[in-house]
């Protein structure tokens, strides 16, 4: 049998102190989720990746642009809560902070709590950027020895509660393994990751739970369970769940509600994200019957938004660009 391994231990969570005013009380927040494309300082740590290594129009001033630019997004998208891929370390969250805060100094709403989480030796990792408090942070990795082939280096499941209005809900921030090297080949391991986060949100029982990231998988690729009704909203329309049955027996099942498909059973559009000329959407929210996610949209009107809706890359020897995905946004209400 396989051998999950659970790494449980602190994580570091950010307060940034200031006078800030409290929030106005609200039943429901806005929440983005945003793969930010190899978001690397200035700095070279030795795990960057080659083109940026080698590329010299890489450093400290085109960092600075880079970050402006994403500041200035977040300002325009003005969610409460923000979720990041691929951001390299947790000192950009300072930067991010102090950022805001020079700017908005007078706003009675900032992001004065954040978490960053990767693995030891790996490029990037996941962050998350928030008004309200953040606790427990916990990081799930896997340790399999049993496929074929060695385990790659993956990213962590990275689990926290937020408190929102005196109700505490479970967020799991997932940056899951791509299909670079062969989708059918890297599909074992994002299994194994869906067993994972299956397994964790069934634990919540009777708690609020959603999770999000970039899963590296359609939505058309996840298990449907039930066609939405238009009279039937947030009804939860995809099943997470073990694909192992040498694991029958530890079968997680969990039933969540996808935004990306509508009431009457259609997709979104567009995708957010955008390869060989075809929408795909692998960025993703995931509730259980005790969120409500509402006002589903991917987000079109910025600057990080080309023709067609086409999201424009970050390019290194121009320093144009924001990302090759595009932020996804829903209204959560804690039921």
């Amino acid at each position: 049998m396989e051998k999950i391994r659970r790494i449980f231990y602190s994580l570091l969570a950010f307060i940034f102190s200031g006078c800030f005013s409290a929030r106005i009380p609200a039943d429901s927040f806005s929440i983005v989720n945003w793969n930010v494309q190899t978001f690397f300082d200035g700095n070279n740590d030795g795990t960057e990746y080659s083109n940026f290594k080698k590329s010299q129009n890489w450093g400290t001033e085109s960092y600075k642009k880079r970050l402006e630019k994403l500041c200035a997004a977040i300002n325009s998208i003005n969610a409460d809560v923000f979720v990041f891929e691929e951001i390299e370390n947790s000192g950009i969250l300072y930067d991010i902070s102090n950022f805001l805060a020079s700017k908005n100094w007078n706003n009675k709403e900032n992001w004065r709590y954040c978490a960053f989480s990767k693995n030891p030796g790996d490029a990037i990792g996941c962050a998350v950027l928030s008004k309200f408090p953040i606790s427990e942070i916990t990081l799930h990795n896997l340790d399999i020895r049993s496929e074929n082939s060695p385990q790659p280096s993956m990213r962590p499941l990275m689990q926290m509660k937020i408190l929102f209005e005196g109700k505490t809900f479970c967020l799991f921030v997932n940056h899951w393994k791509s299909k670079s090297g062969g989708a059918e080949e890297s599909e074992i391991w994002r299994n194994w990751q869906e067993l994972v986060l299956a397994k964790k949100i069934a634990e919540q029982n009777e708690s609020p739970a959603i999770a999000c990231g970039d899963f590296n998988r359609d939505i058309l690729e996840f298990n449907r369970i039930s066609e939405a009704s238009g009279e039937n909203k947030n009804a939860q329309n995809i099943e997470l769940c073990s694909k192992f049955e040498n694991l029958e027996a530890e079968n997680a099942k969990v039933s969540v509600y996808s935004p990306w498909i509508d009431n009457f059973d259609e997709l979104e559009e567009p995708g957010s994200y955008y390869f060989n000329e075809n929408w795909e959407r692998i960025d993703h929210f995931f509730a259980n019957d005790k969120i409500a996610l509402e006002n589903f949209e991917v987000l079109t009107d910025g600057e990080w938004c080309g023709e067609n809706f086409i999201p424009k890359p970050y390019k290194i020897y121009t320093g144009e660009g924001y990302s090759d995905h595009l932020p996804i946004k829903c209204t959560v209400r804690v039921k």
